[in-house]
């Protein structure tokens, strides 16, 4: 048997060795959790002074309190309802499985006392997503206190 320095075989593999290469270098850059930012700043403004007035701010917190997931981007309104909830003594979970989608699934995160939202595209590896209410305490806007929210790849 003569062994010969012909690599064109090798190269064959290639692919699969950069992913394994990346995959062990960044592996949240694919497996990672993504949730919601638990506190934003906003700052509000008045589109138009009103004559007489002064404007203000209310320090009131811009905290997380809710999630929706939507099947595509969210500005096609496919807003999913959760699949199950969980109810524990002082919280209640919302949780959605999601089936590999050709759409892609995205996240909106809102917050208490503003209209601002943050909204992504969730890797592909995602199938599920489970936020976390507080079961007794809401913001001044009737907003629930979100205590947690993750989206990843598997179950409970």
């Amino acid at each position: 048997m003569r062994l010969t320095s012909d690599t064109s075989g090798l190269l064959a593999y290639a692919p699969a060795v950069a992913f394994l290469a990346i995959m062990a270098f960044f592996p949240s850059a694919v497996l990672a959790d993504v949730g919601c930012p638990m506190k934003v700043e906003v700052r509000p403004a008045l589109a138009t002074p009103q004559s007489g007035w002064t404007a203000g701010l209310d320090q009131v917190p811009t905290e997380a309190a809710g999630v929706s997931v939507f099947d595509g981007p969210p500005e096609e309104m496919a807003d999913l309802v959760p699949d199950d909830s969980k109810d524990a003594a002082d919280t209640r979970s919302d949780i959605w499985n999601l089936p590999q989608s050709d759409r892609g699934y995205w996240l909106v995160c809102h917050y208490a006392n503003t209209t601002v939202t943050l909204a992504r595209q969730l890797p592909t590896t995602v199938t599920r997503c489970e936020v976390v209410y507080e079961k007794q305490q809401t913001f001044a806007d009737g907003a629930p206190v979100m205590r947690s929210s993750k989206c990843g790849p598997g179950g409970p």
